[in-house]
């Protein structure tokens, strides 16, 4: 599956690791896979990171939910709820299931 096409609308961002040596980000998420079912665990893991923005302003009000996200060249793109983004160049991502 594509970055683009992951079910990341609405989906709660938990916490955002940062390995340095390891030059990798996660993104632990509650998302809804399927519409009528409660969220579950999941991580977004980008690999190969050689840099990671992100604003927390709350611009439009607070929310830690995603709202889209994009891929331009090699950076990828969550637009939160709140107006603010999360940016991060990196070479792949994975995107698992992290539960039980």
């Amino acid at each position: 599956m594509n970055f683009e096409q992951l079910p990341l609308h609405d989906a709660i961002l938990g916490l955002i690791d940062i390995d340095w040596d390891g030059a990798f980000v996660k993104l632990n998420l509650q998302v809804f896979i399927e519409i009528t079912k409660p969220v579950e665990p999941y991580q977004l893991k980008f690999i190969g990171v050689t840099n990671f923005s992100c604003t927390r302003d709350n611009e439009w009000g607070p929310s830690n939910s995603v709202l889209e996200v994009n891929i331009v060249d090699d950076e990828y793109q969550l637009q939160m709820q709140s107006g603010d983004k999360i940016l991060i160049k990196a070479d792949d991502f994975e995107f698992k299931y992290s539960g039980l």
